[in-house]
């Protein structure tokens, strides 16, 4: 607890008299004048920290309560100073008989005008025994008689701003306790009030600072809001600024300011450094900062000072110490790092020590267990049998962060006997079902899509091993749409809260709870006690109820009529009805084998595909627009899964099947739709045999089905939204962007379409998103090779307002959907981040999610002349067969097998077409093009 905590009584003495001698008291005027004593003494050691002041504190306020006539006006004040003494000692020595001299409430009358005084000193020591128990009632009761004391105390006491601060503190702590975040939101605006009420120079108001950034990093923790992260490291400078260089809290401060700085860990390091220069060296608090000092060194890779002040602090902490266990893995954590520098065998054994020490010292449900078990379980490879056994119990620590667990998975599933396994897929299960707890709030929240690309992968190697396992494709396929595509799950799952708010709204606020409790801040790599609290122990009670709570709450939930589904994976009965206008292949890709799972309504069947490997795939991702590339993809994987669905040559009539692909993994960026050998002239070809489309799961493909369609009230109209950026700010010229619109118009206006032509500014045209039937966007695109969310169509202020993958995601149209997204720039349905191909975040998919019913989007780079032709074709076939679900589909394939054939004949004539005349839409100009390029390939079909 960092707080001013404490109220003395004692007359007009100020905090700096100076120390007086034992005075024994013969009457109730050398009681006072002993009180008087016994809190300038208590009041210099709040300065100095001499325990001697102390000790003779206490001394002289027990023999004033002895000596004390039973009919004594105010035997509180006696007892309120001595256990404010009693206390400091606690804080001091942790010596638990001090603390339980709390003093009884009961003996003040409630006009007393002392009253509110003691009951915030009550408060402070029942809080105080709170964060040594974790007994819930005393932290309970510290928040009651908190409150009591402002109800009591007037606006413009002096005392008030501390009663302010102080029961901030209690609410930070049961924050901590159980994740709520409104106690959180209330003691932040508490300890501003409180700062608000305090004069510049008041002593206490360096404390309320560092408060004010302990609560607001807290919430940083939660939200990751930069902006509370920034408030917090200026609100610390602020309280160390405000405290004198020998003020007792200084060390305190900085080491909180290290924490806040942690972005910059020379900073970090420098102030944490100072902070233990200015704490003796027997004081309670220095081994947590010294373990502070050597988890950063250890981020820096001064990996022998961090291991020698590791050490030191091992030595400074007492063995039944609660910290010590986190401070054995810390060190732990050096010696691994630095065995896996030098080799030193001696360094590995020591880190398989002190890691066993630290487990051995950890309760079982302790939610730092599990990140001390997969430490361990690194460090002891070389025993596969321990290394596993680790693992298994940090994935089964339910105490612990969803993250951690995660990881452990993660460990086991890529573990190379991981398929001779008995427990292969209850492991595989356990770890697919955490990923979704996962679940970021915020979709600018940049930590959680961190953690969501930890899992990268798992989904896809987890099937594989249900596969093996023999679990079959409908288990295998419920593994795969569990683990991938959580931010599209998340979004999907507003519209069920939605519905189930509309309908049981306690029920909504209970799941949240629940669920925000689960979804508490991961742990990091290494822990360090930056501020003393139980934060460790309540956050384990927190998850270790909690979901026990929400299980039972889903089967309550799903207990009620329409809402037997709720947020579970489709049920087989759904995917089968999901292929009624044609199959859905979904296709894993997994270091153990790579198989197709073919969804038709008669069933759900397996097609192995032993040509097809992550190894070959990788290959061939280096040159994807290439001939060969499309030539192996027919023979490896579309041709084998065509002919097994009887589509074995260019049907005899002009009804197209139609097949929805779902890649894996990298597989997300190859132009299936394009495989095969085009200039054989044979129909080996997807294009010469069904119309394809994408999906990034089978779930999103049931999810825009039940989108209901919105039909035009008698008299509406809903325009088609054009916009064409033959000029973009910062970028190379698009000759035709304009004639592509144009030609877009043209077909609208003869369908009796109006259309806008709204400013190209991101307002502007987030704006004309809400009410339009189609939107057709030419211009350049930029993919984001690391952020997907940042990905974004190049409007005139690109570079103040990007028009970005999360604005459109955060643009939900789903009230009123749309028709048709046509984004004719480069790569719009493409990934360049590994970490995210499991998410399928792109601009194409984001219209989808926000509301719009298809999509047309390009893999990679499309040529600046060749964008007119495909436009005009498509929309011209949406005009002579009407604007219906399957003429989205049937026109791009329309249009693209017409190009595609045109591009043959002038390959077969030794010509060859490029349609050269302009650049590329993409944010990166590149010049010429390349041989024989198949400029045709990368548009792509989302949608129902």
């Amino acid at each position: 607890m960092d707080c001013f905590h404490k109220q003395d009584f004692d007359g007009h003495i100020p905090p700096w008299a100076p120390a007086c001698m034992s005075v024994s008291p013969s009457d109730p005027t050398e009681n006072d004048n002993c009180t008087r004593i016994t809190s300038s003494l208590g009041h210099r050691y709040s300065r100095t920290e001499a325990i001697t002041d102390l000790e003779e504190a206490i001394r002289i306020g027990r023999e004033a309560i002895d000596a004390t006539p039973s009919d004594h006006p105010e035997p509180a004040m006696f007892l309120n100073n001595v256990g404010n003494r009693l206390g400091d000692r606690y804080a001091r020595t942790g010596a638990m008989a001090d603390l339980e001299g709390a003093i009884p409430i009961d003996a003040t009358p409630l006009d007393n005008r002392d009253r509110a005084g003691f009951l915030n000193n009550l408060g402070t020591l029942l809080s105080d025994r709170y964060s040594r128990t974790a007994e819930i009632a005393d932290l309970e009761e510290a928040i009651q008689v908190g409150r009591e004391a402002i109800d009591a105390t007037p606006s413009d006491h002096p005392n008030r701003a501390m009663f302010l601060h102080n029961i901030g503190v209690r609410l930070g702590d049961r924050f901590s306790r159980n994740g709520a975040i409104a106690d959180l939101e209330e003691a932040i605006r508490l300890t501003r009030e409180a700062i608000d009420a305090t004069p510049l120079h008041h002593p206490g108001r360096a404390r309320w600072l560092n408060s004010l950034g302990n609560h607001l990093a807290n919430r940083y923790s939660r939200t990751t809001e930069m902006a509370d992260l920034e408030e917090a490291i200026q609100v610390g400078q602020e309280a160390i600024n405000a405290a004198p260089l020998d003020h007792p809290d200084r060390a305190r401060f900085l080491n909180n300011l290290g924490i806040g700085a942690m972005a910059d860990l020379e900073e970090a390091i420098r102030v944490t450094r100072e902070a233990i220069d200015a704490t003796p060296l027997n004081h309670p608090n220095r081994a947590g900062f010294l373990n502070n000092l050597g988890v950063r060194l250890g981020q820096i890779a001064d990996l022998e000072e961090a291991i020698r002040v590791g050490r030191e602090v091992i030595d400074a902490t007492p063995v039944d110490h609660p910290n010590r266990t986190r401070f054995l893995n810390n060190l732990g954590i050096g010696l691994g790092d630095r065995y896996s520098r030098n080799g030193a065998m001696a360094d590995l054994d020591e880190a398989i020590q002190v890691g066993r020490e630290a487990i051995d010292a950890t309760p079982s449900d302790h939610p730092y267990r599990a990140m001390f078990l997969i430490n361990l379980g690194v460090r002891a490879m070389a025993d596969l049998e321990e290394s596993k056994e680790r693992f298994v119990a940090a994935l089964r620590q339910s105490a612990s962060a969803v993250s951690m667990r995660v990881a452990a998975g993660r460990h086991l599933l890529t573990s190379p006997a991981i398929l001779q396994d008995r427990q292969a897929y209850a492991i595989a299960k356990t770890t697919i079902d955490l990923i979704p707890l996962l679940t970021p709030r915020s979709l600018q929240n940049s930590d959680k899509r961190h953690l969501l690309s930890a899992a990268v992968g798992l989904s896809s190697d987890a099937t594989a091993i249900a596969l093996h396992a023999n679990r079959g494709p409908a288990a295998a396929i419920e593994l795969l749409e569990t683990g991938r595509g959580v931010i599209a799950g998340a979004l999907f799952e507003q519209s069920d809260l939605a519905a189930l708010e509309r309908e049981h709204p306690d029920l909504v606020r209970s799941f949240i709870d629940l669920r925000d409790q689960l979804d508490a801040p991961a742990s990091a790599r290494s822990l360090a006690a930056e501020r003393p609290t139980l934060a460790a122990e309540t956050e384990g009670d927190r998850r270790r109820d909690a979901g026990p709570q929400l299980a039972a709450l889903l089967e309550t939930i799903r207990s009620k009529s329409g809402f037997e589904r709720f947020l579970l994976s489709a049920s087989e009965a759904d995917m089968l009805e999901a292929a009624r206008h044609g199959p859905i292949v979904v296709l894993n890709v997994s270091s153990y084998r790579c198989d197709a799972l073919v969804i038709e309504q008669s069933g759900i069947r397996l097609l192995e595909l032993p040509h097809l490997s992550r190894e070959a795939l990788n290959d061939h991702a280096r040159e994807l627009r290439t001939l060969d590339t499309l030539g192996w993809l027919w023979d490896a994987i579309v041709c084998p899964i065509l002919n097994a669905l009887g589509f074995t040559g260019p049907p005899s009539d002009d009804q197209w099947p139609h097949v929805w692909w779902v890649p894996t993994g990298t597989l997300t960026r190859f132009p299936l739709h394009a495989a095969g050998h085009h200039l054989r002239r044979t129909g080996e070809t997807a294009v010469d045999r069904v119309v394809s489309s994408y999906a990034s799961s089978v779930k999103a493909i049931i999810h825009s089905r039940r989108r209901p369609q919105q039909a035009l009230a008698a008299g509406e109209t809903r325009n088609a939204v054009v916009v064409a950026m033959q000029k973009t700010p910062k970028q190379a010229p698009l000759k035709h962007a304009s004639d592509e619109v144009d030609a877009v118009v043209a077909v609208c206006e003869s369908m009796g379409l109006p259309h806008d032509r709204p400013r190209p500014h991101k307002t502007d045209v987030s704006s004309a998103l809400e009410a339009c039937r189609m939107f057709h966007f030419a211009g350049h695109g930029s993919t984001h090779p690391e952020e997907p969310l940042q990905s974004q169509l190049l409007l005139d202020d690109w570079d103040r307002e990007p028009f970005t993958v999360a604005s459109l995601l955060e643009t939900n149209l789903t009230s009123n959907p749309p028709f048709l997204a046509y984004l004719s720039a480069c790569g719009t349905g493409q990934i360049l981040d590994e970490g995210s191909v499991d998410e399928s975040i792109h601009l194409a998919n984001a219209c989808q999610l926000a509301g719009f019913r298809h999509v047309v989007g390009t893999l990679w780079s499309v040529n600046d002349g060749l964008c007119v032709d495909m436009a005009r074709m498509t929309y011209e076939f949406l005009r002579d067969e009407g604007i219906r679900d399957e003429t989205v589909s049937r026109g791009l394939h329309r249009a693209m097998r017409t190009l595609r054939d045109q591009w043959v004949e002038f390959e077969d004539a030794g010509r060859g077409k490029s349609w050269s005349s302009g650049a590329d839409r993409d944010a990166e100009l590149r010049q010429g093009s390349e041989p024989r390029r198949p400029l045709w390939v990368p548009y792509v079909h989302f949608g129902v």
